[in-house]
Parts: structure tokens; sequence; C-alpha cells
């Protein structure tokens, strides 16, 4: 991108418009400059006669990610501290504008953390970042936007995943620090985000409903449950937890021989209210020290090996497909087959890189997309 010096003289007292520090500062392509013009936005700047004026100086893009509903860029002027813009294309506001951005921990991973507001209230923009080497995209970067609460409680306002990194330019070690080495069960299922970690040589967990915007478990004691039938087999890790003003017992569990990873809410009478299965590919770091005695399942014969277990799934019945099938995706199905739960599948991948392509052009074209990861051995 280039970033010129452009001056400004000899003109008595001319605005600028705040699209063109858009298109010159934020980075953007000229097609998301286009849609995501945030003139109300940035205030203008008045330059006065034979006053030379820097717009736009030595800008480096750390990142630059399109949640759907945000559009979030990370970046440094000059030899400057990081800086974040966070665009609202919904409203098309400006939430923040060159806001200072801390790099430090959030929810056990690496964030770039701005202050700013939002709806009228003062809160955190927390960018995680999460590298992946061989993705590429360079990495995958996720928008949460939190709220301090009394007693020093953060209350999580909104969960955003990036459905597009354009410029994944984060340090070298940023994404894979301390913090993602402390996680020992990470996943997703199709309401929550589940998170088992290490901190202080204690297990702790987290449990977010990504759909009512709810911390529901937020880092509190992860205990490895006695194995019991039909989980003889499986790591189970319990945390305690409300719903509707009601004790709920959260359940995060990975069967070591069936390699399923799932999430199950009891209540007070112990009866089970929810189970789900994960999506997309679960991050297992599980200590053999946790692994239920007496199992054997790593000693099984060679398994098959997986040459379709990447699934480009969009959840959604008969006039799901219709629509899919009309828009030219005709090898799509409603499929059955697979411990996560009925979807239509949309295609069937040896590459998870692959299969996240297609699940990124679905949900451009409108679908709710995302990616299933499953055994061939369990169809």
């Amino acid at each position: 991108m280039q970033s010129p010096l452009v001056v400004i003289g000899k003109m008595a007292s001319l605005t600028l418009a705040s699209t063109l520090v858009w298109s010159a500062i934020a980075g953007f392509s000229d097609a998301k400059a286009a849609t995501n013009r945030p003139e109300p936005a940035i205030a203008e700047t008045t330059v006065e006669r034979g006053q030379p004026v820097e717009v736009a100086q030595a800008i480096n893009t750390i990142l630059l990610y399109n949640t759907g509903e945000f559009t979030v860029r990370v970046f440094r002027r000059g030899g400057g501290s990081p800086l974040m813009n966070v665009f609202d294309n919904t409203r098309q506001i400006l939430r923040l504008d060159a806001q200072p951005a801390t790099l430090r921990t959030v929810q056990g991973q690496d964030a770039y953390v701005s202050f700013g507001v939002f709806d009228g209230r003062q809160v955190e923009y927390a960018s995680q970042v999460f590298d992946k080497p061989g993705d590429p995209a360079g990495g995958f970067a996720r928008l949460l936007i939190l709220q301090g609460q009394a007693g020093g409680d953060i209350s999580v306002i909104r969960v955003e995943d990036a459905e597009l990194v354009e410029i994944f330019n984060v340090p070298s070690g940023v994404g894979q620090g301390q913090a993602q080495q402390d996680n020992l069960l990470v996943f997703e299922t199709p309401t929550y985000s589940v998170r088992v970690f290490n901190r202080g040589g204690q297990r702790l967990m987290n449990v977010f409903n990504r759909v009512t915007n709810v911390q529901e478990v937020n880092g509190k004691l992860a205990t490895v449950a006695n194995p019991i039938e039909p989980y003889d087999d499986a790591v189970s890790y319990f945390s305690s937890g409300s719903q509707n003003n009601q004790s709920v017992q959260y359940y995060a569990r990975y069967d070591l021989c069936t390699r399923e990873t799932f999430l199950e809410i009891y209540n007070s009478n112990n009866t089970r209210i929810l189970r789900e299965g994960s999506v997309g590919v679960p991050v297992n770091n599980i200590p053999t020290t946790d692994f239920p005695p007496g199992q054997n399942c790593q000693d099984e014969g060679e398994r098959p090996s997986i040459n379709d277990a990447y699934v480009a799934a969009v959840f959604g019945g008969e006039d799901t497909l219709r629509r899919l099938k009309a828009l030219g995706y005709e090898d799509a199905f409603l499929d059955s087959s697979s411990r996560q739960g009925n979807f239509i599948n949309a295609g069937t991948f040896s590459s998870e890189e692959e299969a996240m392509i297609l699940v990124l052009r679905l949900r451009r074209d409108g679908f709710d997309s995302r990616l299933v990861f499953r055994d061939v051995r369990f169809r």
C-alpha cells in the first residue's frame, strides 16, 4: 500500500473529505472503500493557508480482517505503537479511530486491545490473533467486545469471527505464545465456544454462548471427572455455572476411542439438557495424566486414513438446499451421517484450506456455513 505524503498548501480553510482519509490511511481495497465509506464517522480536517498536512505517513498494516459486521485494522504509523480501527459495517460508523492498541492475553489468547465506546458503554475491543503456519491467510482473527463488571468480572458483549483475513502481518510469536500452549481443550459447537486451560497449575474452564453473547462460565475451576459409562474412554472436564437462575454442570468431553469432542450440560437433577458435538477442528493438548486409567484405544490397530474429513457444512433444511442448488451448488445434499448432527453437505475435502475456501464463499452468498471435521471411520 502506498502512503504518500500529501501536502496541501496555499489554500484557504480547505476541508478534507473523510473518504480520502479512509482510503489513504485505512488501506482497504477500492471495493471495500466504496462499500464501507464511513463519511459520518471521521472528523473533518481543516487546513489553514500555507500549512502542510501529513495525511498518511509510513502506514504499516499488522492485521486487517472483516467479520461481516465489523472491519478491523491494527496498524502502525511510522515506528510508533500499534493503533486500531474498528468500522461498523452495519451502522456505517467508525467505532475506533486510530486508538492505541496494547498486546496482551484475552481469554487465554494473544490479542490487540483498545478502549472505546459501544452503544453508550465503555468497552474494550480485543482483536484475538491465532497464528496458523501453513494457512494461506497467515492466520485467523476474532473480535471480542468486552465490558468490565463489578467485582472484576468481564462481560462479553459480542464475539465476531473473521470471515476474511486480508492481511496477517503479526510479529513472530504472536498468536503462539504461552497462553496458546496452556490450552488443554478448545472447541466450538453450533452454540458454544468451550475452552479448558491451565493457569498457575489449575485447570480452568470458559464456556461462551455465541447465540446469546453470554459468558456462562468464566475462568472457573475445572475438574477431571471420574470415568463412568458410557464415557469410560473419555477425558471429561466439568465445571459449574447457571442458566436461567438454575445451577447447571458443564462437561467438556473428548473420547479417546472415537476422537469425538462435545459439550454436555446437566441440570441440578442430573438430567442432560444439552449435548452438542464440535464443529471445525478442536485444539487438543490434553496431558496423558488426565486420561482415564485402563483405556487402551491408543493400542488399537492402524486406523484408516482420512481422505475427506473436512466438510463445508450449511445449516438449514429443504428450503435452504433448494436455494443452494439454484445458486449452482449442485452437489449439495442433506447429510445425516455425521455425529455432529444433521446439516447440508456442500462439499468434502481432504484439505482444511480447500474446505474453508468453500465455507467463505457460502457465507458471502448468505448461508450459515461452517467447517466440520469428521472421521471417515464413523460414516
